[in-house]
């Protein structure tokens, strides 16, 4: 169900107002690869239903702020590799030599499904180092500049298809007096959001190992 509601194009929106069990275990992978939401409720009288429809339409004066059939796909330097995506998104299976040997989340894939996306939107990535030597070990050393490149197509409310790019520059740091400008770089709270995000990611899919 998931694989073919990516393929259309078409966000799962479930909202499950029963005592009883109604699947919302089976449902949750196609909930979340479309970037859907769920609201659990003892009946469709209740205020948490009616609360969260009246606030699902209330994104914006004329549609719902939302945009659909994205593609969301990274570009970056050689000497960076992609390991993966969590977040709400399907892999396109878009494999080349962006992406590293070691998935993390929806991995092996430089390119991604957004059915669904608006401004809050988050997905967390992970990327690799590829390993250098000799000559090219001592060419990234010179040349201490690398970058990303995020292109994401998607279709707007309106029904205009749009294409943002958005293009870092970072520098290399390495060596003891480096460590006060990586530290001056280094973004703690975002670190602990990618953390947790990859700790409950973990959870979820392993069952062995300690998470932690």
């Amino acid at each position: 169900v998931a694989k073919q509601l990516v393929n259309q194009g078409h966000v799962l929106d479930l909202f499950a107002c029963a005592l009883d069990q109604v699947g919302v275990a089976e449902l949750k992978v196609a909930v979340e690869r479309t970037g859907g939401l769920v609201v659990l409720a003892e009946s469709f009288g209740h205020s948490v239903f009616k609360d969260s429809v009246r606030r699902v339409f209330q994104s914006g004066e004329h549609d719902l702020g939302l945009s659909s059939n994205g593609i969301f796909e990274i570009n970056c330097s050689k000497d960076v590799k992609v390991q993966g995506i969590i977040g709400p998104c399907a892999s396109l299976e878009k494999k080349g030599p962006l992406c590293s040997d070691t998935a993390i989340g929806q991995g092996h894939t430089s390119a991604w499904k957004l059915c669904g996306l608006d401004k809050a939107t988050a997905l967390c990535l992970f990327f690799d180092i590829a390993k250098k030597d000799g000559q090219d070990a001592a060419m990234q050393s010179t040349n201490n500049l690398f970058y990303f490149q995020f292109l994401t197509y998607y279709q707007h409310g309106s029904g205009q298809m749009r294409l943002r790019v958005t293009t870092l520059s970072r520098r290399w740091v390495a060596g003891p007096g480096s460590v006060q400008e990586l530290i001056a770089g280094f973004d703690q709270e975002a670190a602990a959001v990618v953390m947790a995000r990859q700790v409950s990611f973990k959870m979820e899919t392993e069952t062995n190992g300690d998470k932690v």
